[in-house]
């Protein structure tokens, strides 16, 4: 079995969306954002999310690849980086609509979003650099095909931009894939940790932000 990296495109975006879902189910803190929302209302809600993203590439720096089966074409994975970039006054007015009238479907978990996604705001705006860093904003792989260097074959692709630019890059990494990371050179500068029990988990979950500096780690 062969795999290959390839841009992604928003005909992707069915498969993008089934790989996310299968591969965050069991997430401590992503798993508790919509539990009780109906199937097709949250399949609906990161179709759309997905959709957005593509739309808005030129306006966040979003370059997104995928890992495929050779032999079927099959999607397997998927990565979002935010590559460096600037913006025209008018792209920035463009770019600060974007998350108003954030709206999420019923049986959402809001307090668990804001809580989290707030904090993940905050630590961006200390530590990332948009016009000159790199940032690894989304990794996932599909769970039947995890352990077999995809993720890595993903993470090479933008880092060897980062390398050619000599810039840094950023990431916020789950307690699963932080080994990995580690390997690549990215090393820990702050995290968020969040007392799941009332959201209905268990005790307390974290998310590690690193930062690798240029030619850290393997290549």
């Amino acid at each position: 079995m062969s795999f290959q990296v390839l841009p992604a495109e928003p005909s992707d975006i069915p498969d993008i969306v089934a790989v996310h879902q299968a591969s965050w189910v069991n997430d401590p803190i992503i798993g508790r954002l919509m539990p009780d929302v109906e199937p097709k209302a949250k399949y609906d809600y990161e179709v759309n999310y997905y959709k957005n993203k593509f739309e808005t590439r030129v306006l966040t720096g979003s370059v997104m690849h995928k890992v495929v089966e050779t032999e079927t074409g099959k999607l397997v994975a998927f990565a979002k980086w935010k590559y460096p970039y600037s913006l025209t006054p008018e792209q920035q007015g463009e770019k600060a609509k974007l998350d108003l009238g954030r709206s999420y479907p019923p049986g959402t978990n809001e307090k668990l979003y804001e809580q989290f996604f707030g904090r993940l705001d905050t630590l961006r705006k200390k530590y990332l650099d948009e016009e000159k860093d790199y940032f690894l904003h989304l990794l996932i792989v599909s769970p039947a095909y995890q352990r077999k260097g995809l993720g890595t074959m993903l993470i090479r692709e933008g880092l060897a931009a980062a390398d050619r630019d000599n810039t840094r890059t950023y990431i916020e990494a789950s307690p699963m894939g932080l080994g990995l990371y580690k390997k690549f050179g990215w090393k820990e500068v702050d995290e968020i940790v969040i007392d799941m029990t009332p959201h209905g988990g268990n005790g307390m979950a974290s998310e590690k932000c690193l930062m690798r500096q240029p030619g850290a780690g393997m290549v």
